[in-house]
């Protein structure tokens, strides 16, 4: 029916070609962390891997691939969505940045506690509506979802038992 190729050469791992698949990558789905890019390209070049890194240290000296840069815009986005500090560094972790950029990236945002409640106010609201929450299954069930996008404990349960006339 159908017959294989069997006398398909393959193609010759080069400098130049992990250069451009890298490339190639970042420009059709957008920024990488060198961490993940390098992963990728280990991934697809398995057989002759010498030519990774160094691909990617061109890349990080051109500016093409900046750790820093795409951390600051992952946290400013993953911020609009009202997702809280903990949760903003276990995603910039699985991301592959390393603990100095995290720390500096988060320590940037210029939010404070009170910025925080108002997010976490915002998220409880949505969900579990406007009056503080009595019952206990729900009062748990509500603690473990702020708590799941990233609020501190504390800040939670603030949230959760705010009745709005506090001040």
């Amino acid at each position: 029916m159908y017959t294989k190729k069997q006398d398909t050469k393959p193609q010759v791992i080069s400098y130049e070609r992990v250069k451009s698949y890298m490339q190639w990558m970042i420009e059709r789905y957008g920024d990488y962390s060198a961490k993940t890019l390098l992963q990728k390209a280990n991934l697809l070049f398995k057989d002759d891997k010498q030519f990774n890194e160094p691909a990617l240290d061109y890349l990080i000296e051109r500016g093409i691939v900046d750790d820093h840069r795409y951390a600051e815009r992952l946290t400013v986005a993953l911020i609009e969505k009202n997702i809280g500090p903990n949760k903003i560094k276990e995603k910039l972790y699985a991301k592959g940045f390393s603990s100095q950029t995290i720390n500096d990236c988060v320590s940037v945002i210029e939010t404070t506690d009170e910025d925080y409640f108002e997010k976490a106010l915002t998220l409880k609201i949505r969900k579990f509506g406007e009056g503080p929450i009595e019952e206990l299954k729900l009062k748990q069930k509500a603690l473990r979802h702020l708590i799941s996008k990233g609020f501190s404990y504390s800040m939670a349960n603030k949230a959760v038992s705010y009745t709005g006339n506090e001040d």
